[in-house]
């Protein structure tokens, strides 16, 4: 329960443009939050010249092991010309390169190079500080609760009936 002075504002205070069935709808404002939340990480990635994608690309090709732009497309939920869009972008800023897959011709393992390692470095730094602004009307229990549960959302959905 949030009381005055101990959370977030009420937000009946502020009029919004969405109707009840828009603004009481919490799949449409879990949609909404993901759409602000990743603005934010846009805008303050660009001074590094690049994007909230970007930085997912490099995060796997770096933490786990290089992978197919079809891996990475599917992983990360993003069309494939919007993939190869996206990686030819990390190969003209020298962040990653393709290499043919030793066991696919067909296909090609992104790598990251040195500068692609130090940028994302950095651009972690950046997503730190959008997640604590963005996470701010929230105190610290409910924001491990939010985790909690939208980790709890991101497991497979089971048979519904």
């Amino acid at each position: 329960m949030v009381t005055k002075g101990n959370g977030p504002e009420d937000p009946e205070s502020h009029p919004t443009p969405f109707p009840p069935s828009m603004r009481d709808r919490t799949t449409f404002l879990l949609y909404r939050a993901g759409e602000l939340s990743h603005a934010l990480a846009n805008a303050m990635l660009a001074p590094l010249g690049l994007n909230a994608r970007q930085v997912g690309i490099l995060t796997l090709i770096i933490e786990q092991e290089p992978m197919t732009q079809k891996a990475l497309a599917d992983l990360l939920q993003i069309d494939r010309t919007t993939m190869v869009a996206l990686i030819d972008e990390l190969e003209e800023k020298g962040y990653a390169i393709r290499q043919r897959h030793p066991r696919d011709r067909r296909a090609f393992l992104i790598q990251p190079t040195d500068a692609g390692r130090k940028v994302k470095i950095d651009a972690i730094k950046v997503l730190d500080e959008q997640k604590r602004r963005f996470l701010k009307p929230l105190n610290a229990t409910q924001q491990t609760q939010l985790l909690a549960l939208l980790k709890l959302l991101q497991q497979p959905p089971r048979e519904r009936q």
